[in-house]
């Protein structure tokens, strides 16, 4: 099973448990190897046991001045810590029974770490190293006469095998192999799972942001039905004024259009809030409903210039869409006739079973903190933006199964693709 790399801590940490770990062991067998010699327990080779305790320790002190450095931990380098601990615990082996020496099973330490917290390669690694390691050490290494088997003899200076170590190593072998094959499934499963609802928790906060977004949206429409009616009511007053007619005949007529357009909006805003509308909407030719909103949108951008293609494999396909989607469509037109309003690219086509949107703009693009912020935050680009516009669009488009990307072009400006299931 292929998993990403996906730790429940960060690397980090985990390096710095390494390391702590790793500073325990080095106190526990300088402290073992001290009072073995110093009350007789065995003879044992102190200079080179030392020798790699001292090693030991500088690896750990260098591995404590990485830790500083503010560039990430990789799996390869948490690989080389393990690699360090197992290579250092088998030296110290060699020299002290080798296989025979009880201390050795300690082995199955890194092999559980990097199965835990690695990527499968690298604790199948680990687990290999560990494995042949502890077979070499079944054949060379410096005897211990008080861990020689019963019947006196050391295990390679006898005509036949030690079956108990023999046994041992098989037991190492077979239980690294089993952690190796289970443990790293169990747990990228759990990282998985820890991912997900990582994500879930995003797209709760999203809904949330969402849902207050909507409150105030619908307090605020609300609350403009009375202006906007008494604005209506002035200016029909004003246009019906002679004076007044003469001086601003043209700015009245705009301004009661868009009065007008304003109060069309409250209606179609209250329309559209229709439950069974929104949970079952028609099913509506693919061409006609894009261009359909082609149309709506230029009216309300008529200053805009833009090249639009409408691909003709949409004549024969259908789109049915929730009414949100309409609007999260017209967001990022806005945005981009904001940026580039003197040159648009609108281009419209089907890839299997979704409705491609791709727009097209030359304006100055995104800096990378909206598209670190796509989805995620408000954030605006313009200094009297709300930031709703990405946030509104991107959480509509994604809650009914499609994707928003942004990217730069190569000549300037940015390109926006929408894609939406055409059952959505």
């Amino acid at each position: 099973m292929a998993t990403s790399y996906l730790t429940l801590k960060a690397p980090s940490e985990h390096y710095r448990q390494i390391i702590v770990m790793r500073s325990m062991v080095i106190f526990t067998l300088a402290i073992t190897a001290s009072l073995a010699s110093r009350f007789g327990m065995a003879h044992l080779p102190l200079t080179p046991i030392l020798v790699a305790l001292l090693l030991l320790t500088v690896a750990n002190g260098l591995s404590i001045l990485r830790l500083r450095h503010p560039k990430s931990v990789t799996a390869t380098e948490l690989t080389a810590q393990l690699f360090i601990d197992i290579i250092a615990v088998a030296a110290i082996a060699y020299f002290t029974g080798g296989a025979t020496n009880p201390f050795l099973s300690y082995l199955l330490v890194p092999v559980c770490i990097a199965a835990a917290t690695l990527p499968s390669k690298h604790a199948w690694a680990v687990s290999a190293v560990g494995i042949i390691l502890y077979g070499l050490l079944l054949r060379w290494y410096v005897p211990l006469q008080w861990l020689a088997p019963p019947g006196g003899g050391h295990a390679h200076h006898t005509s036949g095998p030690n079956w108990h170590v023999l046994g041992m190593w098989l037991n190492f072998a077979l239980s690294a192999i089993l952690i190796s094959f289970f443990v790293v499934r169990m747990a990228s499963a759990v990282r998985v799972q820890q991912d997900e609802l990582n994500r879930r928790r995003e797209e709760d906060l999203r809904d949330e942001q969402l849902l207050a977004v909507a409150t105030q949206a619908a307090g605020t429409a609300h609350e403009l039905g009375t202006p906007l009616s008494t604005m209506k009511v002035l200016l029909a007053d004003l246009r019906q004024d002679a004076q007044a007619r003469t001086a601003f005949g043209d700015d009245l007529d705009e301004l009661y259009r868009q009065v007008n357009h304003c109060a069309d909006i409250l209606t179609s805003l209250r329309a559209r809030s229709d439950l069974s509308r929104l949970h079952e909407p028609a099913a509506l030719p693919a061409r006609e409903y894009c261009r359909t909103l082609l149309d709506h949108w230029q009216l309300l951008r008529p200053e805009s210039r833009s090249e639009i293609h409408i691909s003709d494999t949409l004549t024969e396909q259908q789109v049915r869409f929730h009414a949100t989607i309409e609007q999260a469509i017209i967001n990022v037109l806005n945005n981009a006739a904001d940026a580039s309003p003197d040159h648009l690219s609108i281009n419209v086509s089907s890839n299997a079973d979704h409705l491609v949107w791709q727009v097209n703009d030359r304006g100055e693009g995104l800096p990378e903190a909206a598209l670190r912020a796509l989805g995620k935050t408000f954030f605006s680009s313009k200094p009297d933006g709300m930031g709703l516009g990405l946030f509104l669009t991107h959480a509509s488009i994604q809650r009914f199964g499609g994707t928003v990307t942004l990217a730069p072009r190569p000549e300037g400006g940015t390109t926006t693709t929408i894609k939406l299931p055409l059952d959505a």
